[in-house]
């Protein structure tokens, strides 16, 4: 009986580590991949790659972020000279991105003329914004557009690395390096052109 135990203890022992070792290699894998995506979409300058990179990302912040992975990137200014919105002051760091994303129908404002910069951008936001940069349009979704432009997302695969599932969500800057890296990877709508900023 005690020679039994002491073989199933082995065996369970053998088990842990050959799972152990098996899966250290799944994680540093994920590691070595998420440390290329930092580094690429650092060197894009779509986002910062330093600092709390789990911390949640302002609707100011991401419309940042797709004006910087937009051909617009090269007309951002620091400031603007009107403020579209009236809870986004002229001066708000985020004011001449948010006017760019809205023209260009990256994001959308809310009723009553406002853009609510500081709260925390949803994944619904996101994906809006994402398929917008890749080309679609806003008819392509007509109908149940929320729930289509989610569909598209999944069918794209942009969604990689990313393990939100809902569309109100809120997104880390994590999942914004992901989400920009997959954007990087993705072809233009009706095309087999890689995405050009």
């Amino acid at each position: 009986m005690k020679h039994s135990l002491m073989k199933m203890g082995a065996l369970g022992m053998s088990s842990l580590m050959l799972f152990q070792t098996a899966f250290s290699g799944v994680t540093l894998a994920g590691t070595a991949n998420f440390d290329l995506r930092k580094r690429v979409i650092g060197l894009t300058g779509i986002t910062f790659v330093s600092g709390n990179i789990d911390r949640l990302v302002t609707r100011g912040e991401f419309a940042k972020m797709l004006v910087q992975a937009s051909s617009y990137r090269s007309v951002l200014t620091a400031t603007s000279n009107v403020s579209v919105f009236n809870d986004v002051a002229k001066d708000n760091e985020y004011a001449a991105a948010i006017r760019i994303a809205v023209e260009q129908g990256y994001m959308t404002g809310y009723l009553g003329g406002k853009f609510k910069p500081d709260e925390k951008v949803t994944l619904n936001d996101a994906v809006k914004g994402i398929l917008t940069l890749l080309g679609y349009k806003a008819e392509d979704f007509a109908g149940d557009s929320a729930n289509k432009r989610m569909a598209k997302y999944l069918y794209l695969e942009l969604n990689e690395n990313i393990p939100l599932t809902t569309g109100d969500s809120n997104l880390t800057v994590r999942d914004c390096i992901n989400l920009f890296y997959n954007l990087l990877r993705s072809k233009m709508a009706n095309t087999e052109t890689a995405y050009v900023a």
